[in-house]
């Protein structure tokens, strides 16, 4: 009876233990979440509540990781035999901070025309897209950190971004030399060390003439391929094949820059 017995409080104590190793990992998700969210905010008010979650999270798992190891020092009793340590949750306990402390954000500004057509394109390309990627922040004129749409935060994100995306269209090159962003780059040229990777959206003559920052752009790689515009039904069947294959391209590009650094 007794060993009956022990052998349901092992079944409990088992089960006990996986819960508590699930809520480890969700909330080891979430701590990474808000570690990356608190590196890139730039409000002070914003961070300081992020700031306060980190610890609210970082006491919980505290509190788990003691509950696992007095469900094992229970388990160890009942079996009377060396139970094998939850080297899982140990190694996150010692390792996930510096990891996640260490996460390395690849921030993406993009510059398109405003007229509708090249806008429609660039919403479905990041909303269903791009902002699937991993540890890529999308930034484009119409969504600057706080919603502000001028030049001051256009400015910053422009000389801070590890990739800028030109969305090029006839709409875009038409009023290429009146976008300020450009004339900014050029202006700045010398201080630019972002990569730079045109996006082809509907066919142009002539754009590989243009140049950005002191860059031809014919000789960039542009995504989703050489001379292969979105729109064109000859090479994409939708605009999902093809922002399917920007994706994956700018998934690549992010694994370089991530490897230089």
């Amino acid at each position: 009876m007794a060993k009956s017995l022990s052998t349901e409080q092992q079944q409990r104590l088992q089960q006990w233990r996986q819960t508590l190793q699930a809520e480890w990992e969700q909330r080891c998700e979430k701590l990474k979440r808000l570690r990356i969210d608190s590196a890139i905010e730039a409000g002070t008010a914003v961070k300081f509540q992020l700031e306060k979650q980190i610890q609210y999270e970082e006491a919980k798992l505290n509190d788990i990781d003691q509950q696992l190891n007095d469900v094992k020092a229970q388990l160890q009793l009942l079996s009377h035999t060396t139970i094998i340590p939850n080297t899982i949750s140990q190694r996150k306990v010692h390792q996930t901070p510096e990891l996640l402390s260490s996460t390395r954000i690849i921030e993406v500004f993009i510059s398109y025309s405003r007229q509708k057509d090249d806008e429609k394109l660039l919403n479905v390309l990041v909303d269903k897209h791009l902002n699937n990627l991993e540890e890529i922040k999308i930034l484009h004129e119409g969504k600057t950190i706080g919603g502000q749409d001028n030049k001051v935060e256009i400015e910053k994100h422009l000389n801070s971004s590890d990739i800028i995306l030109l969305l090029i269209s006839p709409n875009f090159l038409k009023d290429y030399n009146n976008k300020f962003e450009i004339n900014l780059a050029r202006a700045r040229e010398k201080a630019i060390k972002a990569t730079v990777v045109p996006v082809l959206l509907t066919k142009i003559f002539g754009w590989e003439r243009f140049t950005f920052a002191n860059l031809k752009l014919g000789d960039l790689e542009p995504l989703p391929q050489k001379d292969k515009f979105i729109t064109d039904r000859r090479v994409w069947k939708t605009n999902n094949d093809a922002f399917y294959a920007i994706a994956e391209g700018l998934e690549k590009v992010k694994t370089k820059i991530v490897e230089k650094t």
